[in-house]
């Protein structure tokens, strides 16, 4: 909106405020002539350029943040950056603040589109916020009483990798069962993928948990249902192929349709929060505000701990802040609803910085491209409400501990900050040797992870701690359910101490051939006729011997994809085929 069109919504009291703050406009008093005077000093350039001395110099500040922002002042963003709005005189009345020379830039946060052009000449460029991280990990951090609290500390890298594989492993061999109707884990499923984790979960679970008592195994299941690779109970050709190449480009592609297409709610995942599900409230689409963390997270310094408090105001200064709700008053609350109502910073703090902490850890985190240091919940409730609020529990969620993140090679890669992923780990070393008779002996029982004890459990029998003995049986049953040679033969190559015996590559060489050579053809159906003149009739006729074939004297066979076929000649031949 231009400056005349402004002005002119006005009454004449508003534009009088406005005139006394201009040489020369303070003794018009005809709402003509206080718009025109208004006008010609703002938009003529000697006088702008006086204006523009006489501000102070957070008001400029808060004119160049417009400007550079398409004319739009962000309060927030601005407040986030600085630590404060310009200065006012103090106001007899609240909601009557004092006029200040920024008010000639700024009406209703937006700078009017005619003035832009006119102040590239005296705004500054803008300051750039550079988000700061710390090298060495803290190891403790002092609450609010001035307690000592120990951080806990996840390096995730290895472990996502390997409970992501361990996790579709279970998902392949029918092991654990999601719901077509939910397409979630239940609370028993979900436990049996927290046994399975490298390093288990980030807290521990409770003898009778629910799903909300588990961040890893929900994290890994609902993003690989999220991405696409798992539907119900079976992978999907995209989960598959991951779980076979382990390629960092699918896994790449993976977060992307997570990141814009999932619909799951992580605000469902803070517990305390309620109102989610009244008809008053109307939620914008999750993706929507996953892409804006995702965007803020890629700028971010790599392999430095960031404090998650720095990061909110990251957010707010890059201008990625997001809706969590479509309506202009909110409906959510924590606690009771007379007096949990969430406004302002505490709004932001319980609403948003808790949907972030919960996308960066119970994803990002669990898939190991984050790494993180926390606290136990109950450890950081202060930092998210204020006393006015009530409410009994002594945490809003399991993700209110965040302290500090770190971005990983792996998430490095994954946010588009590195061309390609160079795992930070060693490469793996050798787990067990095979001898010519097939017996496998453990050499490094500390690298033997739950997913390799998988692994190895699908191709192999115990006979002994630390021995086992390659089955014939076992590994063609693992391939008859789906398995893949590839990996199978990855698997043995990649963890042998050296080159696999002759043998061992013959048997598996013969193992594979034989595999192959009796294949399953297209079905058949046996058709029963009552006489052998009958059948005799059929094979000689000009279309049914075409595809009927003789199975004993009073016996047909024909392929089951012709079955419509011999329906319909049956019936020109006056007779039909019973069921």
């Amino acid at each position: 909106m231009q400056l005349s069109e402004i002005l002119s919504q006005k009454t004449n009291d508003q534009l009088g405020q406005l005139a006394k703050l201009v040489d020369g406009c303070g003794r018009a008093t005809r709402k003509d002539d206080l718009v025109r005077c208004l006008q010609s000093a703002l938009t003529k350039p000697d006088s702008l350029k006086k204006l523009w001395q006489r501000l102070d110099d957070l008001s400029r500040k808060a004119i160049a943040s417009a400007y550079h922002n398409e004319g739009q002042f962000n309060a927030s963003a601005f407040m986030a950056q600085y630590g404060q709005l310009p200065a006012r005189p103090q106001s007899r009345w609240f909601w009557q603040p004092q006029l200040i020379l920024l008010d000639l830039f700024i009406y209703d946060n937006q700078l009017p589109s005619d003035l832009l052009p006119l102040l590239a000449d005296l705004v500054p460029p803008p300051d750039r916020f550079q988000l700061q991280g710390l090298k060495d990990a803290p190891k403790t951090l002092l609450n609010p009483y001035n307690e000592t609290i120990p951080l806990i500390r996840a390096d995730t890298e290895e472990a996502g990798q390997h409970d992501l594989l361990a996790y579709l492993h279970l998902i392949d061999q029918g092991v654990i069962k999601g719901s077509y109707t939910t397409d979630k884990l239940s609370a028993a499923n979900l436990k049996k993928v927290a046994e399975i984790l490298l390093k288990g979960e980030f807290f521990e679970v409770p003898e009778k948990a629910k799903p909300a008592d588990f961040i890893r195994a929900f994290g890994l299941d609902m993003f690989a249902r999220q991405a696409g690779w798992v539907r119900g109970s079976a992978l999907t050709e995209a989960g598959r192929a991951y779980f076979q190449t382990q390629d960092p480009e699918l896994l790449l592609e993976a977060v992307e349709t997570w990141s814009h297409d999932g619909d799951f709610d992580e605000l469902s995942r803070i517990s305390a929060l309620k109102g989610m599900r009244s008809a008053h409230t109307h939620l914008t689409k999750p993706g929507e505000r996953r892409e804006a963390i995702i965007e803020a997270l890629s700028w971010c310094p790599v392999d430095v701990w960031i404090d998650i408090q720095d990061f909110y105001r990251a957010v707010k200064i890059w201008h990625f802040d997001f809706d969590v709700e479509t309506s202009y008053y909110s409906n959510l609350y924590i606690g009771y609803k007379d007096y949990g109502g969430l406004y302002g910073e505490t709004y932001w703090k319980v609403v948003k910085g808790l949907y972030i902490n919960a996308v960066i850890w119970e994803y990002l985190g669990s898939i190991g491209a984050i790494d993180l240091l926390y606290t136990y919940p109950i450890h950081a409730g202060a930092d998210f409400v204020n006393s006015d609020l009530y409410f009994d529990d002594d945490y809003l969620s399991l993700y209110d501990g965040l302290r500090y993140f770190r971005i990983n090679k792996l998430g490095a890669y994954l946010l588009g900050q590195a061309g390609e992923y160079v795992s930070s780990k060693p490469r793996q070393r050798p787990l067990f040797s095979i001898s010519a008779g097939r017996e496998v002996t453990i050499i490094e029982p500390d690298e033997l992870t739950p997913f390799n004890q998988s692994q190895l459990d699908l191709l192999a029998e115990p006979l002994q701690k630390g021995r086992y003995r390659l089955e014939t049986q076992k590994l063609l049953s693992y391939i008859e359910s789906g398995g893949d040679w590839e990996q199978v033969l990855d698997f043995l190559h990649s963890r042998h101490h050296g080159p696999l015996p002759v043998e061992i590559e013959l048997w598996l060489d013969q193992l594979r051939r034989n595999s192959q050579v009796f294949q399953k053809g297209s079905a058949a159906l046996f058709i029963k006729v009552d006489s052998p003149e009958l059948l005799e009739m059929a094979l000689a006729d000009p279309v049914l011997g075409k595809f009927c074939k003789q199975i004993g004297p009073k016996n047909l066979v024909i392929p089951a994809s012709k079955q419509k076929a011999l329906r319909e000649r049956l019936k020109m031949l006056e007779y039909l085929l019973a069921e």
